[in-house]
């Protein structure tokens, strides 16, 4: 998400105009963007479409897999099942601006291409259904080099000899795609975070907890065995236990087990003074903790991750079941200065609409739409015509000033 160049802050007193923002030579870049829209108009597809790039670029080159075939086109159109599927992404990688996209149709690539920007735009590599075109290599050499049409050249590019320009741009942007955060749905692989650096993610979301009140004094990551290795070869299964949630299972080298977070709660007398604790198993004990906590703990250390390292992270309704100060806090937490030294971003989709009338710039706010077929578009507020600083945007846009919302109230 890049920014715009007007100074619509300059005049706040609470965030100044760079505070949203982490500059990177010719680019302004935002610190966060979230997308609000009705529901099915599109906000999640985003996700999916990015979390679909990254897998066809870690996993294409083993065409067995049948990556780049499990591209879904519109489906609400007839006869569109043969058209073709453009992605594209712009990024910035070691200073370097990037521009990478590619094309499929019936499950098979037939363009693909990588520019860098130097002084201008120029292509590293550009790639047609029967042939490709690399900077740097005579068309003799061109000839020597096939790459299936259910494969990326940008994953199979380490099996040629290239110029070393045109190495580093391909090592950029697979590093680029396999460090984007991606997070639509819950698995207990999300929780081995917290194990990670020391559980260094671990203390810091046991601080986060604390100032949220949620009441959890501690918390661990548990796993226990159900099938082992052995078991699975000699078709010895032991029973798995009744209730399992899906979520809670993960295939290991060591066979099948499950994970699950231990939580802490304190146990008071009748004076309000802690006398002992007891153990919460997350997932196990479901009544206990909230769909809140629940959610919350599953996100969290890849958020505080996020901003350790300097990644980029995609949440698909990042306040889903969260009370609004606890989402308020995640994304001011990402337009921090101090708290985001490392220059991550953050873009998630949303709903509640208060989160649009904090400390955020236009540009920081998107919107989706849908027109009568199912298409959906994506527009910035910062698009649109005589918009001031100074409006609430979330009542305008319930007065679809911005997008056209469901008439839900007919019946009143």
């Amino acid at each position: 998400m890049q920014a715009t160049k007007d100074n619509e802050f300059k005049d706040f007193n609470t965030f100044s105009v760079f505070e949203n923002l982490l500059p990177n030579n010719q680019n302004v870049l935002l610190k966060s963007a979230m997308i609000y829209g009705p529901n099915a108009s599109g906000k999640s597809n985003i996700l999916k479409g990015l979390f679909f790039m990254q897998n066809a670029i870690r996993l294409s080159a083993a065409p067995s897999l049948g990556v780049i075939s499990r591209n879904e086109t519109f489906a609400f159109a007839k006869d569109w099942g043969n058209k073709e599927s453009f992605y594209e992404v712009d990024f910035i990688e070691k200073n370097t601006f990037y521009r990478y996209n590619f094309t499929i149709k019936n499950g098979l690539i037939i363009e693909e291409n990588l520019f860098r920007r130097n002084e201008r735009l120029s292509f590293l590599y550009k790639r047609g259904k029967d042939n490709i075109e690399i900077a740097g290599i005579d068309q003799k050499t061109l000839n020597l080099i096939k790459i299936p049409s259910s494969s990326l050249f940008v994953s199979t590019a380490e099996n040629f000899q290239l110029p070393v320009e045109v190495q580093k741009g391909i090592s950029d942007t697979f590093h680029w795609f396999n460090q984007l955060m991606i997070v639509f749905q819950e698995t207990v692989n999300m929780f081995r975070i917290y194990e990670e650096k020391d559980k260094k993610y671990l203390t810091q979301a046991m601080e986060i907890l604390r100032m949220a009140d949620i009441g959890i004094k501690d918390f661990s990551v548990v796993q226990e065995q159900i099938l082992s290795m052995e078991d699975i070869i000699s078709a010895k299964p032991r029973n798995i236990p009744l209730g399992l949630q899906e979520a809670q299972i993960e295939q290991g080298p060591q066979g099948v087990g499950k994970i699950d977070l231990k939580t802490i709660f304190g146990v008071y007398d009748s004076k309000g003074d802690q006398v002992d604790t007891k153990e919460i198993y997350l997932l196990r004990d479901s009544g206990f903790n909230s769909d809140g906590t629940k959610r919350l703990l599953f996100y969290l250390g890849w958020i505080l991750a996020a901003l350790d390292e300097g990644r980029v992270i995609f949440i698909d309704e990042i306040d889903s079941k969260l009370h609004l100060p606890l989402a308020d806090y995640i994304i001011k937490s990402f337009n921090s200065i101090v708290k985001n030294s490392k220059n991550a971003q953050l873009i998630g989709t949303a709903h509640n609409l208060m989160l649009m009338d904090g400390d955020v710039r236009r540009d920081q706010i998107y919107f989706t739409s849908k027109d009568k077929m199912g298409v959906s578009e994506l527009n910035s507020l910062s698009d649109f015509k005589n918009v001031r600083k100074t409006d609430l945007f979330s009542k305008k846009y319930l007065l679809g000033f911005y997008s056209k919302l469901p008439n839900m109230n007919e019946d009143f």
